[in-house]
């Protein structure tokens, strides 16, 4: 399901909202800092800085298979992608993690640079500590402003 162009993606500078629903479905979005995908392609851990998290994790909290849903856009192209799928965990990230999110923050503020954003603005975003959700993805989206915004993703992702 997750292509190794996507992996690429996901590792390019991108920014990444999780989005989450309370008891009585109203919508909680939070920006995450890092994204593993694992071997197997069909699961992906999100890193959730514990400063914004709470209402995210309490979404979460006992509530077998939450959907939940990865927004991820990279601001130089503005190419978007959507995962949807189930939180399969949740817990306090590690200092293996910790490593991930470090590359990962790397290339966002780059990113970000790349089209105004002052690096030391996104220093500034929180990072760590974390919390790791795992997620078992179940549809890849296109995003990406145009007429194919919205549909499940088929092919490469820079087509267009």
């Amino acid at each position: 399901m997750i292509s190794e162009e996507l992996v690429e993606y996901f590792a390019s500078g991108v920014d990444v909202y999780v989005a989450t629903r309370n008891d009585e479905l109203l919508p909680e979005s939070t920006l995450a800092m890092g994204l593993r995908v694992h071997p197997d392609r069909k699961t992906v851990t999100v890193y959730i800085p514990n400063v914004t998290a709470a209402r995210t994790l309490a979404n979460l909290e006992g509530k077998v298979d939450a959907p939940i849903a990865l927004t991820f856009c990279h601001p130089p192209t503005e190419r978007a992608l959507q995962l949807k799928g189930r939180c399969t965990g949740v817990r306090p990230s590690t200092a293996n993690d910790r490593e991930l999110q470090q590359v990962f923050r790397s290339a966002l503020i780059a990113s970000f640079a790349a089209v105004g954003v002052p690096r030391a603005q996104t220093r500034g975003l929180p990072w760590w500590p974390s919390t790791a959700v795992d997620v078992e993805v179940s549809e890849v989206f296109r995003q990406t402003p145009g007429p194919d915004a919205g549909e499940p993703l088929r092919g490469p992702i820079m087509h267009g």
